[in-house]
């Protein structure tokens, strides 16, 4: 009876040590979870490890991308926020979001992407500006020659010949600066 009783107690702490490791290890490689509360709705955001994300400066030091080949004169806490990109048929997005933040929304695929509807959230909620270039023939006959900022319906919203900035908390000032401030960002051999 000695004997079953001995053995229970090793078998029941061996996996309450195990179990206690198991926690410790989790809590040490486990993104942070962190709510964002946005008008009603509470939504949680998945902080990624930073060598997921690199940052507008890094972007373009490393030579940008194919579509996303201008850089411009940002506030500093975009210059050094994250950058995510997503690639359309017509046209393809950036979503840099501000330095500092407690967290930052996962990445939707291994490209970099971010999920539009969360982007959105941290564009309107000042956290974010969005860029995005393209439009298709229509556009670049209509507006690739442009020479003034066009600044659209929704609040915030700026266009110079085929490049838009979303930054509803903007003025439309800085937003016209900002667009006349862009430059091709040097390729990377």
């Amino acid at each position: 009876m000695k004997g079953i009783s001995i053995l229970s107690l090793m078998v029941g702490l061996t996996l309450l040590g195990n179990a206690s490791v198991l926690v410790l290890a989790q809590e040490r490689l486990s993104p942070t979870n962190q709510p964002i509360l946005e008008g009603r709705s509470l939504y949680q955001v998945a902080q990624q490890p930073k060598s997921q994300l690199i940052t507008w400066r890094e972007f373009v030091e490393r030579g940008g991308r194919r579509f996303v080949n201008y850089d411009y004169d940002l506030p500093p806490e975009f210059r050094n926020g994250y950058v995510y990109i997503n690639a359309g048929a017509d046209n393809t997005t950036a979503y840099i979001l501000k330095q500092g933040l407690s967290s930052y929304p996962p990445i939707k695929s291994g490209i970099g992407e971010i999920d539009y509807a969360v982007a959105d959230r941290y564009v309107n909620s000042g956290k974010a500006i969005r860029f995005y270039w393209g439009g298709g023939a229509v556009s670049s006959r209509l507006h690739g020659k442009d020479t003034e900022v066009r600044f659209l319906e929704q609040p915030g919203t700026g266009c110079l010949r085929l490049s838009c900035l979303v930054a509803p908390f903007m003025t439309n000032q800085q937003i016209s600066r900002i667009l006349h401030s862009e430059r091709a960002i040097k390729q990377k051999n």
